[in-house]
């Protein structure tokens, strides 16, 4: 019997198994109607499908602990679980700018031409990229919207310590960015 007449819950089946043409019937049964969803909401292709592709690749990564009823109706959910923390992180990228735009604006020009996005966005990743393997990792996933429990999951320690990885990479970001706007304000002095 070829894949393509198995039914959702006997791909799951074969998934759950670590079969591999199970997956790729499951990505060519829905990669189109999960592409088409993600691309109608965003209106950007290149992320509509990137989310996707997560989906999929956070679905082989956890299919051995899945339990799922309908398959179709956990990949829709995911993706849109997906494109609502990727729209709340792009509005508050927004506020942010329009926040530092503000701020910007009160300094003379010399200021302006010298602090830009890019460059805190640049030195944020530097900083983040300094912090210690098991904090970083923690503070990316955070960033990528997986709740503490899934990271806890996927990094194999305790809720209660990706908690304090999390707090201690905030910490660390807070008080580099206090530091550096410090600098900032004596230059405008």
């Amino acid at each position: 019997m070829q894949l393509k007449q198995y039914t959702d819950r006997e791909l799951l089946g074969l998934l759950q198994a670590g079969d591999h043409h199970a997956f790729s019937e499951l990505y060519r049964r829905y990669w189109d109607k999960l592409f088409y969803i993600a691309a109608k909401k965003l209106q950007e292709n290149e992320e509509a499908e990137s989310i996707v592709q997560d989906v999929f690749v956070d679905l082989w990564q956890r299919r051995e602990q899945l339990n799922i009823e309908t398959l179709e109706g956990y990949l829709v959910v995911a993706v849109k679980y997906r494109m609502i923390n990727y729209l709340a992180k792009q509005d508050r990228a927004k506020h942010y700018r329009q926040h530092l735009a503000q701020q910007v604006s009160l300094t003379d020009s010399y200021t302006e031409e010298w602090i830009s996005f890019e460059d805190l966005r640049e030195w944020l990743k530097k900083m983040v990229s300094g912090l210690p393997e098991k904090c970083r990792m923690a503070y990316q996933l955070r960033e990528e919207g997986y709740s503490q429990k899934e990271i806890a999951e996927h990094m194999q320690i305790s809720e209660k310590t990706v908690e304090t990885h999390i707090t201690r990479a905030l910490k660390t970001i807070r008080t580099s960015i206090s530091q550096l706007f410090s600098f900032l304000v004596s230059l405008l002095l």
